[in-house]
């Protein structure tokens, strides 16, 4: 099981729900915690490319800072990934970033939901990536991505002329930014769309050639953390149910008790994988992330039906953590590709 953080991090917690509110509603962004993370040294995991390395420390983080802000935890793990991929498959080009990122001085966007949906068959990459000398030129649209901020890191797939696949890293200068607009919770967390119009990649900025093998190396630290968001979120929603078990409400203290034995167990499997992430086949860390997303939407549903009222209020957390909770079902890998996945096992 993930070990409480450390008390060198238990005010992160707290320092993120002090902003989740501003994140929330767009008034601030996630900035602000990364570099606060990166200042203690906490982002990523070491640089071995030693893909059964624990990611205990990792997943702990994103589920305490879930606790206190999906939006903010989202954010990280974006920024985790970013490093993951360029750990994972590392070049001269992409090593030189990673400084900077595990810093929090420059944030890193993940795009590879369209690679999972090209992956099932679904619809084709929608960037192109055409030979240029020793390197390519991209053409395209990833049509969902966050932390675009300033100059950030984007790492996305594309697909050549010949039938082949590549992920590259893009600098956002080269590209152009339209933001989301307003979201569910995540209005701080400088999620858009990003265009390429014949943007230059030189081949070391190429993480890899084989894209189902990239993704098969780096997927089961994204469900893994993934699922760290959804018990994180958990975290909070049933404490907070816990305190309104009075009167009426307390009919559904039993309910309370079966999600707090869920909970348990699910991190109990999260901490399991999380200290050895090859100890499981795809169907099974699936499965975790679908049992994850379902335990934080019962453990949200009970808070907000205990909290009455004053959950209704837009700017109680209660409310914002049923915003945050709509989240998780949509985020790539989705529920129904997680349904597709599991089943395969």
């Amino acid at each position: 099981m993930i070990s409480p953080m450390s008390a060198r991090t238990t005010d992160i917690r707290a320092s993120v729900a002090a902003t989740a509110a501003e994140v929330d509603a767009g008034t601030a962004d996630t900035r602000a915690a990364l570099r606060e993370l990166g200042a203690r040294g906490l982002l990523g995991r070491p640089s071995s490319a030693d893909p059964a390395a624990s990611l205990g420390a990792p997943v702990a983080l994103v589920r305490e800072v879930a606790a206190g802000s999906l939006a903010t935890a989202f954010s990280l793990w974006s920024q985790t990934m970013v490093l993951e991929y360029l750990r994972c498959c590392p070049t001269p080009a992409s090593t030189a970033l990673v400084p900077d990122l595990a810093a929090g001085a420059l944030t890193g966007s993940t795009g590879l939901a369209p690679a999972l949906a090209d992956l099932a068959g679904g619809q084709p990459l929608p960037v192109r990536a055409e030979r240029d000398g020793d390197g390519w030129r991209l053409t395209g649209a990833v049509p969902w991505a966050s932390n675009l901020f300033d100059d950030a890191v984007l790492v996305t797939p594309a697909r050549t002329a010949d039938g082949g696949r590549l992920v590259a890293v893009v600098r956002l200068s080269a590209a152009t930014v339209v933001p989301a607009g307003p979201l569910l919770a995540l209005n701080g967390t400088g999620t858009g769309s990003v265009g390429l119009r014949d943007v230059r990649v030189a081949g070391g900025a190429v993480l890899s050639t084989d894209l189902a093998g990239f993704v098969s190396l780096c997927l089961p630290a994204m469900l893994l953390l993934q699922a760290a968001l959804a018990v994180g979120l958990a975290d909070a929603a049933l404490p907070a149910a816990a305190g309104r078990l009075t009167g009426p409400n307390g009919t559904l203290r039993p309910d309370h008790e079966l999600l707090t034995a869920r909970h348990a167990e699910v991190a109990r499997r999260l901490g399991a994988r999380a200290a050895d992430p090859l100890s499981a086949g795809r169907p099974e860390l699936a499965q975790l992330r679908l049992d994850a997303l379902h335990l934080a939407a019962d453990a949200v549903r009970l808070d907000s039906t205990v909290a009455s009222g004053s959950g209704f209020r837009a700017d109680s957390p209660t409310s914002r953590r049923v915003r945050e909770v709509a989240f998780l079902p949509v985020q790539a890998p989705t529920e129904g590709q997680l349904r597709r996945q599991a089943a395969a096992g």
